[in-house]
């Protein structure tokens, strides 16, 4: 499994996440494809298993490509985001696999926003006034795949420092509440990469999702317990854009 994760992670341009039976998606899913002729875009196990037929012409690279869990211990990780986060199992998956293979997370339609929405940490919205047109959608595009690889060490060097920490009964220290705010702090400094198009209020582009201080909390609450935490889940957990692509997308 970790030979195929290492063939697709360098290559990919991001996770993506949808609901077929929600009108306009397909639409906006041929758009995608057309945007990512010579960059792969990734599928979870869950959404290959219920779209394979569907989508077994945009496989293999077309731009599609079925993920893997690189380690056995990542397979555990969906269900407690599931869980903690109050989310459907697929976009626990899509943050697992966005996190793993160093990526955006792509959310097509309406179906999940409400669960992305509201576990964002930071919302970017675009101006009524801006249009998205096509060079702009490739450039922010480009831009979100930038918040990921630059967020990514930081963010897991500090996944498995708490993870250490809560491993050792000391999920209060100071030192957590450093790394948590480092971690607003960092998420706020990156919306300012979104210039051209941010505003206070509009739609949204984009959102911030860290579950790393829900996974404190529920720790703090007795909610979880620190032994179902493994230092392996490191890498799922590190901060994730999330881009909205409307449906009915041409």
């Amino acid at each position: 499994m970790f030979a195929r994760y290492a063939a697709i992670v360098k290559n990919l341009r991001g996770v993506v996440i949808f609901n077929l039976d929600e009108d306009g998606v397909w639409d906006s899913l041929v758009w995608l494809v057309q945007r990512f002729k010579y960059r792969n875009l990734g599928l979870t196990p869950l959404l290959v298993h219920k779209y394979r037929s569907v989508l077994r012409d945009y496989l293999e690279g077309n731009p599609f490509r079925e993920l893997v869990y690189p380690i056995g211990e990542l397979r555990e990780l969906p269900s407690l985001l599931k869980r903690l986060l109050e989310i459907p199992v697929e976009v626990a998956e899509g943050l697992v696999f966005a996190s793993t293979y160093i990526s955006p997370l792509i959310l097509v339609g309406e179906t999940y926003r409400a669960s992305i929405e509201e576990n964002a940490t930071m919302i970017v919205r675009i101006c009524k006034d801006k249009k998205m047109d096509l060079k702009q959608w490739k450039l922010h595009l480009r831009i979100a795949d930038y918040t990921v690889l630059d967020f990514y060490e930081k963010n897991i060097e500090e996944n498995l420092e708490v993870i250490k920490s809560i491993l050792e009964n000391n999920v209060s220290s100071d030192n957590i509440k450093r790394i948590l705010e480092k971690r607003r702090e960092r998420v706020k400094k990156d919306t300012k990469r979104y210039w051209r198009i941010k505003c206070s209020s509009g739609i949204p582009f984009l959102y911030y999702i860290d579950p790393l201080p829900r996974i404190i909390e529920s720790i703090i609450k007795g909610e979880l317990e620190p032994r179902n935490l493994r230092a392996e889940y490191a890498a799922g957990l590190s901060i994730i854009p999330v881009i909205y692509v409307p449906a009915g997308m041409k």
